[in-house]
């Protein structure tokens, strides 16, 4: 919230309304007033969840009069000791009524006035990484600030490796490239790992988890074994159309060797069909469903009940097939369902696209049984069975088909995986209520997006081509810039798959140990988080566990090939180089030397380098991409 002396000196204009709205009126209203004034309760009739249910008012009439605070009981009754005093047992602040009074005198200003800021005119190009840098750049200047400088090359090759390969580069890698003269270095790295097996791999990591959750309880090995792993890393290698991998997966109906394995999505959920629904959302909406499980969404008004309950619909007629290899079975017949609103009203559910059509779908009437027989199926029935009307074809069709939802949730989603957090954040909250930082850029990306048939490595390249995403970390003077302008690349824990393989090769190892890729994900199970938080459990791991120990203590580790290196200086220097891609400043340096010159044997040695490895490991240079 704006501070109240800063909110009565920036005076108001016509055009600010939408801006007060956005920035210090509505979310004062969302936490204070909706619950009892919005679509479920709507109590005296008034919904104040928008400007439209303000103005229109409820039972007293409306609740605002444009222009005018003092006859407005919106303003009068937030007043300490109002009769009416609202919200009725909390004081709001006075910034917050403050900022509610010129909100209301804005809204009186002449209608020409309330234009929003000027849009930003796209830039004349097919680029991406030239569109990017257009809006971004245009957005940190606009508010009068300056974007962190280029990244060194060092920092460069270390961001792409963690980022598109899933692995900390060696030193021998990152030196190579710091030394080369090529001038399009960059540009060659990014095609280089983009075309590498470990980036499908990297990305099947993520969807994984996006799709199915963590792994736990023998499900990852499940996944591997049957197919689903192979698949995902497939798709993203071969770069196969991003709608065609969406309808692969809802139908799960693999017909072809690149299609098998995209059944589990379904079969791993055996007929939990709201899992089903509740996975799939964000994927094909940019937006969760759950908060309309049982009403409307309460703050974002497209979202409706039906929204959910059509949507588990068209998965209720699916469930595993009955013996031979993993697959889904859909009925032809039944899965006819009612779900029922706070009214105590019965409705039925169909199959209904957020923002597009109902899957039009002849439902038996009233007491007419449906008989289910093999003229109602493809090819007269088989294994799995598929229907002639398929509920789960149709919604991939539906879904996919010309449909910007599924591409912006993409872009959103890939955006948030390379930058730490969505153009619109949270990544999963693409709604009316949850505005994108830079929209014009949004819709950009996901018009080329969608332009490209859903191009995945045009977009991922795109991105890390922008001079937004190759820039520094903020080291300028005074506070940073908000995250979300993208002046600075913003630093960010990064994946446990990443963290155990650098792990792996820091020490010595091609691939990490079982153990380690299963603690690892358990401790640090957070894949793009509103906002990620450390833990004790976490810290304790990585500086008291024994697999981390084991880890370094190996015989023929890197920790003992270091440890022959008999100068101090040079040993704590290669130290760094392998672990952090840097040398030690001075200070790291002699505290480094220090503690591995009191051991003089061998083997002494070896624990000390190996101490000096696991402390560096352990903190949030190693543990961060930056």
């Amino acid at each position: 919230m704006m501070p109240l002396s800063v909110l009565m000196a920036a005076g108001v204009r016509g055009g600010e309304a939408e801006a007060l709205w956005e920035a210090h009126v509505r979310p004062m209203v969302d936490e204070q007033c909706v619950k009892c004034h919005g679509p479920i309760e709507e109590k005296s009739g008034l919904e104040v969840d928008t400007v439209e249910g303000i103005l229109k008012g409820g039972d007293e009439g409306a609740a605002v009069v444009p222009g005018k605070p003092e006859e407005s009981r919106m303003y009068l009754y937030l007043a300490a000791g109002a009769e009416a005093h609202m919200p009725p047992k909390k004081q709001v602040s006075d910034a917050e009524r403050e900022a509610v009074r010129q909100w209301i005198v804005a809204l009186g200003a002449p209608k020409e006035a309330e234009v929003a800021g000027p849009v930003v005119p796209g830039p004349v190009t097919d680029d991406p990484a030239v569109a990017i840098d257009h809006f971004i750049e245009a957005g940190w200047r606009a508010g009068g600030g300056e974007g962190a400088p280029k990244c060194d090359d060092r920092t460069f090759v270390r961001r792409v490796w963690l980022d598109l390969a899933g692995v900390l580069p060696t030193a021998e890698v990152q030196e190579a490239f710091v030394r080369s003269d090529r001038a399009d270095k960059r540009e060659a790295l990014i095609a280089e790992r983009l075309a590498a097996p470990e980036y499908g791999r990297t990305m099947r990591e993520l969807w994984d988890v996006v799709l199915m959750g963590r792994g736990g309880d023998g499900k990852s090995g499940q996944r591997a074994e049957h197919g689903w792993h192979a698949y995902l890393e497939r798709a993203f290698n071969e770069n196969r159309p991003w709608p065609q991998v969406l309808r692969e997966i809802i139908v799960g109906r693999p017909d072809s060797e690149e299609t098998k394995g995209s059944q589990w999505f379904l079969y791993e959920r055996e007929a939990k069909h709201q899992e089903m629904a509740e996975a799939i959302a964000p994927v094909i909406y940019g937006t969760r469903l759950d908060c309309a499980q049982c009403h409307d969404h309460p703050l974002a008004r497209e979202i409706r009940q039906g929204h959910y309950w059509g949507l588990v619909a068209a998965f209720n007629r699916s469930k595993r097939a009955e013996g031979g290899p993993p697959a889904v079975d859909e009925t032809a017949v039944g899965g006819f369902m009612n779900f029922t609103n706070l009214k105590k009203e019965s409705q039925a559910a169909v199959v209904a696209l957020l923002h597009g059509p109902v899957v039009e779908e002849v439902r038996p009437g009233e007491g007419e049984k449906e008989a289910d027989g093999e003229e109602k199926y493809v090819s007269g029935g088989g294994r799995p069975k598929v229907p002639k009307f398929s509920r789960r074809a149709a919604l991939a069709e539906a879904a996919t088909r010309d449909n910007p939802l599924p591409a912006r949730a993409m872009v959103n989603r890939t955006w948030a995986q390379l930058f730490g957090r969505g153009l619109v954040h949270p990544v999963d909250e693409i709604n009316s209520r949850n505005k994108a930082s830079h929209p014009e850029l949004l819709e950009w990306l996901t018009a080329d997006f969608l332009k490209s048939g859903g191009d995945v490595k045009r977009l991922v390249g795109g991105i890390v081509r922008s001079g937004a995403w190759q820039r520094a970390a903020w080291g300028g003077a005074g506070e940073p810039p908000a995250a979300a302008r993208f002046a600075a690349f913003a630093e960010r824990v990064l994946p446990a798959e990443t963290i155990a393989r650098s792990m792996a090769v820091v020490a010595g190892r091609s691939v990490p140990d079982e153990a380690l890729a299963r603690e690892m994900a358990a401790k640090f199970p957070d894949v793009m988080p509103r906002e990620y938080l450390a833990t004790t459990q976490q810290a304790m791991f990585l500086t008291n566990s024994p697999v981390m120990a084991g880890l370094l203590g190996a015989a023929d580790g890197a920790a003992v090939e270091l440890a022959k290196e008999r100068d101090d200086a040079v040993l704590v220097r290669r130290t760094f180089e392998v672990v952090l891609g840097r040398g030690p400043v001075a200070d790291e340096a002699e505290r480094a030397q220090e503690f591995v010159a009191r051991r003089g044997d061998s083997v002494r040695r070896a624990k000390a380098v190996a101490g000096l490895m696991w402390s560096l490991m352990c903190g949030p240079e190693f543990l961060t991409n930056h």
